[in-house]
């Protein structure tokens, strides 16, 4: 009967060990677990402001370019209004400056600039037209002079040829410069305005 006892106290107190044991177990394993959700909780949060922080920064990034880009844009067409308005006032101009000059007494004389035709090539040959030749008569661009020696283009001129009239007034000189320095502008400030835009994009 002792024995009975003795073996019901002993199971007794294995059972309340093993079942403490159970739950303590039970508790430190829920409270890890619960511990490991909240911080991987945390890191997805602390990710999500990440890359809401970096998205916002990408958008403002972007807006600052677009912006730049129309401020060059604006920038670039305003120079080329003002460009077209110059030109246009310098070709109003022509005719005053290539018509008649004044001497020392205040006297007016009609202008007799002549341009020979080897003056002529070489000035098409400096603008790139290595095959321009020239012809009597105005025209509105040098270049587009054509020929009127009857030679073949190409041909070499003889010196009396090449030193004979051109046709070529200072009106069409000064018109040509006029358009030719005109476009060399705009291009330069297509260049300025392509830098300007690229600078913008790299900030």
């Amino acid at each position: 009967m002792l024995a009975i006892l003795l073996n019901t106290f002993l199971l007794a107190i294995w059972w309340l060990g093993y079942s403490t044991g159970h739950d303590r177990a039970s508790a430190d394993g829920q409270a890890a677990l619960s511990r490991l959700q909240a911080d991987f909780d945390g890191y997805r949060a602390e990710q999500a402001r990440r890359e809401v922080a970096a998205l916002r920064a990408w958008s403002e990034r972007y807006q600052e370019q677009v912006a730049a880009g129309q401020r060059a844009e604006a920038g670039y067409l305003e120079q080329i209004a003002q460009l077209e308005d110059q030109n246009k006032q310098l070709q109003g101009q022509i005719n005053d400056v290539t018509q008649r000059w004044i001497d020392e007494k205040g006297k007016s004389h009609p202008i007799e600039c002549v341009f020979t035709r080897g003056f002529v090539r070489q000035y098409n040959a400096a603008l790139g037209y290595d095959n321009a030749s020239v012809d009597t008569g105005h025209s509105d661009s040098v270049a587009a002079a054509g020929t009127g020696t009857g030679a073949a283009t190409g041909q070499p001129e003889t010196a009396d040829a090449r030193l004979r009239n051109s046709g070529v007034s200072q009106l069409d000189v000064l018109a040509n410069i006029i358009d030719n320095a005109g476009q060399c502008r705009r291009w330069r400030n297509q260049i300025n305005a392509l830098l300007d835009e690229r600078e913008g994009l790299q900030k």
